[in-house]
């Protein structure tokens, strides 16, 4: 997968997801994830309307994962309308910065978090975000 594509997942994999800020509600929280090389956490919680939708906030970035470019997304809710379809699945439109696609995630709690994301419809990759360290 190109470096430029890999970076822009790297940099908002969670932009795939998030739902709209205002729409979060307080404590449904699905756990902390953070990047396979431990650079960035998100943290997962239930939010719209229903309660079902899903938010990923960025909320951590370290080493060199930390520029301004990464840090332009910190304690933000990254996406839109991302909606439930099946248990732990969700689906929606994304942005990640300036790119629109869709995108599908699941968690599997405790084991990982996948988000599969296409931009321009023929460029797509899946992101595993893992468990964040205790």
């Amino acid at each position: 997968m190109s470096t430029l594509f890999r970076n822009v997942l790297g940099l908002g994999a969670a932009v795939v997801m998030g739902a709209s800020p205002f729409a979060a509600i307080a404590d449904t929280s699905l756990g902390v994830y953070q990047t396979t090389d431990r650079k960035m956490d998100y943290t997962l919680s239930l939010c719209g309307p229903d309660g079902k939708g899903l938010c990923v906030k960025l909320t951590a970035i370290r080493g060199s994962a930390d520029i301004p470019r990464t840090r332009a997304y910190l304690n933000k809710y990254l996406g839109e309308n991302v909606r439930p379809t099946g248990e732990n699945t969700w689906q929606g439109t994304v942005t990640v910065q300036g790119y629109t696609g869709n995108g599908t995630l699941t968690l599997n709690p405790g084991k990982n978090f996948v988000i599969h994301g296409c931009v321009y419809v023929v460029v797509c990759q899946d992101f595993t975000l893992i468990p964040a360290k205790k």
